[in-house]
Order: C-alpha cells, then structure tokens, then sequence
C-alpha cells in the first residue's frame, strides 16, 4: 500500500537539494517520483529546461505538440496574471489530468514556469488538488533559488509577457509559434506594426551592462521587445506607425551605443510580422560586417550594408570561381610589392559609378592622378572597365572576396 502523501516531505527533497549542489533535474525527477505527477520545467519563452518524462524527445511530431501545449499553457497563465488574479498559480482540469502552473521566480523576475500534472486516472485522493498546488509552489521557489545560483537567469525589468514574445521573436521559430491560438492572440494584441529590428553587442563584454543597457532600451522605448542571448541584446520596436515615431530609434540607439560602448545593427522599417526572422539575419550580418569594414562607426543600417550581406551569402557557394580572381589578385599584388593603391581605388571607381571627379575627390588625389591610376588598373587586369557589364560583375567580385573575409573571421 502506497504511503499516505505528505507536504513536508517535499520540503525535505528541495532543501536537502539545496544543501547538496543539486541540480534542477534531479529536483524535478525527485518531486515528480514522490508525487506521482509529470514535471515539466520551462524558461520565460517555452523552452524546456528539464522534465521528469524521459521519453519526451523520443518522437518529433510528439515532442512538436507537446511543446505547442506548453506555450499555450504559459500564454493562457500570462494572460490570467496580467488581469490580476488572486492566486498567483492556475490550476486546469484537461482530458490528460489536472495540471497546475506557477511561475519560477528570481529577484522579483520571471524567469520560467513549472507545470505539473497529474495524469487521468492516477487521482486516488492521496494527492489532491490543494497538494498539488502546494507541491508545485515548494518546487518553484527551490528552482528560483537553483537558477539564481547557477546564472539560468537574466535581471532586466521588462514585463514577463513582453520576454516571452521577445524570446518566441528572436529564439524561436515565429511561423509556428503564430500558429499556436494564445501566441497568435499575445501577438495580434501586444506586437503592432510597424516594426523595426536592432541587434547591439557590447566592444568588450560586460553581462551587468548588458542588462542595465536592455533596461535604459525599455525606459526609453516602452513598446520594444528586447532579448538577451550570447553577449548580444535583440530588439523589436512595435509600433513604429509614423516617421516621428520611427526617427525617435536612431537617437535612441545612438544613445545607448555612446554610454555602454555599443555597435549596432538596425533594419528599415517594415510592415510584416514574419520578416522578423528575416530582419534579425540581415541586421546581424550587417553589424558583422560593419564592425570589420568600418570599425569607427557605432550603428550600421541594414540597407547601408546590403550588397554585402547578399554577397556574404553568396560567398561560400561561389567561392574562389570569382570574375576575375586571378587578375584582382595580381591587382593587390602590385600594391603590396610597390606601395601602390589600385586595388582600392578601384573599388571606390565603381562605388561611385565610375565617376573620375567625384573618386578623386573621396581619395584626395588629383583627376590627372586618378586617371593614370584608372589606366593601369585597366592594363593589369586587362578588361574595359568602363563597360557596364565588367563594372557591375568586377564590383561583386571585389564585395565577394571581402565577404568571405568577414564570413571567416565571424
């Protein structure tokens, strides 16, 4: 016969855990033993960080709607807490069983969620309804103090509703998350068009101003959804319907750039929530980009880069089969032996649609010098570079041998 179900021995497993450098799964697997329920434990986004069913990733369209559950679990809680319910869990009566959710709290943040279940037909009154919910209380506040210890946390004060969003934007995959009826109706209520993209990463890295950059973000712009993942914070500026309202981002991230010693990548503005994804990889590349080719500058716009994150994409595929590899190669070689600067000027030439005056005047260099430096780039890489189709294919040419620096060095 089954010992009768006693809240104080789940007391007794969290703090003798927490005595012992216990880990999250451990605790999880042991409350879920003595219990007799499933535990799953997941991060402000939905992402599974332990769970007591051992079988859980054993099958993909399994695992896929499982996780879609959860989210519209956590969503349906969020949304419950936000109209300021009494009880600070929700406890749901479904066809698998009762399930109990609460969330996982750090220094006054949400920092994930526990939902415990306990199956269909296990309900033998040693564990009730109040137990669970007491069970599941017990776990969260020893998780809290778990992921507190062991860093599963990030201190900036944005609304758990708007991390969750952020998270599914920018760690996710945001297509099938719309899918998922509460994510779709969290977005369709909190994330307006139109949108801006911005990805910020610090010169010399520092997690505490990090977060205090994500803080001074939110402060300024309220209607943003910013993430931190890997050193870097991801943003999305909801609401972004005039030009007003669109020119208030530049100084903003300019601002934010100068105090924490920031670059930055930001997008054009868009209508279309699913270009985030889209967005996010441009803004991105082009911040690489921009930190190698002009390091002196803090913000880089999507656009300003555009050749070049095409290019960058381009680069691995095309490889060393190049327009005229072979003479551009020779073209820097000439420079290097003899200090010349062809292969740069060059460049510049066809950037400025082969404009004589307009190149000379960037270089600071003389038309008659500029001429007779435009011919002998035209007898070193024997071509006409004046013609339209040679100048256009020499110019991404010259883009894709940089981008598979950047690439590489990326």
């Amino acid at each position: 016969m089954r010992e009768e179900f006693d809240i104080n021995v789940c007391y007794k497993k969290v703090f003798e855990m927490l005595g012992n450098e216990g880990t999250i799964e451990k605790m999880v697997c042991d409350i879920a033993g003595y219990t007799g329920t499933r535990i799953v434990v997941v991060d402000i986004g939905g992402k599974i960080l332990s769970s007591s069913d051992e079988n859980w990733d054993m099958e993909p369209a399994l695992g896929r709607r499982q996780s879609e559950a959860i989210l519209g679990l956590i969503a349906g809680y969020i949304e419950t807490q936000e109209e300021e319910a009494p009880e600070d869990f929700v406890l749901l009566e479904e066809e698998e069983g009762l399930k109990a959710i609460r969330r996982i709290v750090v220094k006054g943040n949400t920092e994930g969620f526990s939902i415990m279940e306990l199956p269909s037909g296990q309900e033998n009154g040693r564990v009730t309804r109040q137990s669970l919910c007491q069970a599941n209380d017990i776990l969260c506040q020893a998780l809290g103090m778990l992921m507190e210890r062991y860093g599963h946390r990030v201190y900036y004060h944005a609304s758990a509703l708007r991390r969750m969003i952020a998270r599914s934007l920018f760690d996710g995959d945001t297509e099938n998350g719309l899918e998922i009826k509460e994510i779709r109706s969290m977005y369709d209520t909190y994330v307006l068009p139109r949108f801006v993209v911005a990805v910020l990463e610090m010169r010399e890295y520092n997690m505490l101003k990090i977060q205090k950059a994500a803080n001074s973000l939110a402060d300024e712009y309220s209607d943003s959804f910013i993430y931190i993942k890997d050193g870097r914070i991801y943003v999305l500026f909801s609401g972004v319907h005039t030009k007003e309202t669109e020119k208030r981002i530049a100084p903003v991230l300019e601002g934010i750039c100068r105090m924490y010693d920031f670059c930055c990548g930001v997008s054009e503005a868009f209508e279309d929530i699913g270009l985030v994804e889209k967005k996010h990889f441009m803004v991105s590349r082009a911040l690489e980009i921009g930190q190698v080719s002009d390091p002196e500058r803090r913000i880089y716009p999507e656009y300003d880069y555009y050749i070049q994150i095409v290019c960058s994409c381009a680069a691995a595929c095309i490889g060393r089969a190049r327009y005229l590899e072979k003479e551009l190669l020779e073209l820097k070689g000439e420079d290097q032996m003899k200090g010349t600067c062809f292969y740069y000027t060059l460049k510049e030439y066809l950037l400025n649609g082969n404009n004589v005056s307009m190149t000379s005047k960037k270089l600071f260099i003389h038309r008659n010098t500029m001429i007779y430096r435009l011919g002998k780039i035209n007898e070193i890489l024997g071509v006409d570079i004046n013609a339209p189709e040679v100048s256009h294919c020499l110019l991404l040419s010259m883009i894709l041998q940089e981008a598979e620096k950047i690439v590489h060095s990326a």
